[in-house]
């Protein structure tokens, strides 16, 4: 198949769905209400009632290849075949609510949500990229949350936590007004990550 045919793209496309398919069983897995219930809105999510999906914006495409490169999750091959289609953006540096120099060097795609690539108002699913050498600072939000380390690695502290360092395959889960904070020290790392209960933006927070 030719790179840029339809058929091409529709593979594509089958792919990403895959993909989407492939995060219900790993939230489902959290044993969690909130995956639970993700889980659910995703496996409702098929190509037929979506395609076309939004345009693609690319953002950090070298550190997004480098963290899908180390120690791979099994998801990350599939990630890594559909980059042409994930809308990536910097998080933050729209609005200026996080300093630009965090902003230019985190990313994060919503595959699903209110603002996500395919529409869904009850929950928010992506995935996102830190750059190595990166304090993204302590920040709260209504959204309980759950990252999942696809490849690559770092460290996770909330204000009951301690410092912990995170690889692939690692599971964190926030709850509801949570304070956390990632660092990253010679690895970038990429996450697939899902916000449920209140997933409004209006109480999104930097504490640190």
């Amino acid at each position: 198949i030719k790179p840029n045919s339809g058929r091409h793209r529709m593979t594509l496309y089958k792919v990403f769905y895959d993909v989407l398919a492939d995060l219900a069983d790993m939230f489902d897995a959290e044993n969690r209400m909130g995956g639970h219930e993700t889980a659910q809105e995703l496996r409702m999510i098929h190509d037929k009632c979506h395609t076309p999906l939004l345009p693609a914006h690319q953002v950090l495409p070298g550190v997004i290849s480098s963290a899908l490169s180390i120690n791979p999750h099994p998801i990350a091959a599939k990630i890594s075949k559909i980059s042409s289609l994930i809308d990536w953006h910097h998080l933050g540096l729209e609005n200026g609510m996080i300093h630009k120099n965090i902003a230019n060097r985190i990313a994060t795609a919503e595959l699903v949500g209110p603002d996500g690539m395919v529409y869904n108002d009850k929950v928010r699913v992506g995935l996102f990229v830190q750059s190595a050498d990166v304090d993204y600072v302590s920040r709260r939000h209504a959204a309980e949350e759950t990252f999942i380390i696809l490849g690559g690695s770092g460290y996770w502290r909330t204000e009951e936590t301690d410092l912990t360092l995170c690889k692939t395959g690692h599971m964190i889960h926030h709850t509801s007004n949570t304070a956390h904070s990632t660092l990253t020290k010679k690895q970038p790392y990429i996450a697939a990550w899902r916000w449920g209960g209140d997933i409004n933006f209006d109480q999104y927070t930097l504490t640190g």
